[in-house]
């Protein structure tokens, strides 16, 4: 009898028993063998590759479809994060593999997003600041700790405030914070007072002489 050689002994064919559309995913095919296992096809790769009951089928060209539909997994993954907002780069990388995306699958999907512009991190940097201080009046050493959250560049953080803070003055965005706290004009501030404004301040991103240019123009100092 002769002997089957390495890759024939590797090499399994499955025939195809049943063949239908997904009811939960409209865009997978899902396809059926004959020792019962079950694995799915994205639309645009069964239309491509066309299978039919009865067809056998490898165990590798399984791995390949399989492979395939991991990659519409994450694509359609981050389509649905992004449906909510903009995200960085970092972060997208870093939801994907909290959904347990390998490191191949991940990059191929993050090169798919940047090829199409879904994920731009300088359209994010400019988007997430100008929402930021427009709406939270916050000052930039709290904006560059939300942004360095994102995992984005330094060099495109320190860009992105410079050009926000061009948009919204600095003192602007103090005396916002003082009318809230309905601090009064040319009224000194006691100790304890001027203490718990000094840490709501910082607490709000602005340093020391950006504060105190704003007490001494509103005579609190």
């Amino acid at each position: 009898m002769a002997l089957k050689s390495k890759n024939q002994r590797k090499r399994v064919n499955h025939k195809i028993l049943k063949i239908k559309r997904s009811k939960r995913y409209s865009d997978r095919i899902i396809i059926i063998l004959d020792n019962k296992s079950v694995f799915r096809i994205p639309e645009d790769a069964f239309i491509l590759n066309p299978l039919h009951v009865g067809d056998e089928i490898s165990s590798k060209d399984i791995k390949k479809f399989d492979k395939k539909m991991r990659f519409k997994e994450a694509k359609d993954a981050a389509y649905r994060l992004l449906s909510y907002r903009m995200r960085s780069v970092s972060e997208m990388k870093k939801r994907l593999k909290d959904k347990s995306f390998s490191s191949d699958e991940i990059e191929n999907t993050i090169d798919h997003l940047l090829k199409l512009n879904y994920l731009n991190d300088q359209e994010f940097c400019r988007a997430f600041s100008s929402e930021k201080v427009k709406l939270k009046k916050i000052g930039p050493f709290l904006l560059k700790s939300d942004l360095f959250k994102h995992g984005l560049d330094s060099e495109l953080i320190d860009n992105c405030i410079n050009e926000i803070y061009n948009q919204y003055n600095i003192q602007d965005l103090i005396e916002f914070h003082l009318e809230k706290k309905k601090i009064i004009k040319n009224e000194l501030l006691d100790k304890k007072d001027k203490k718990r404004l000094d840490n709501y301040l910082i607490r709000k991103g602005f340093n020391w002489e950006q504060i105190n240019n704003v007490y001494a123009d509103w005579g609190l100092i």
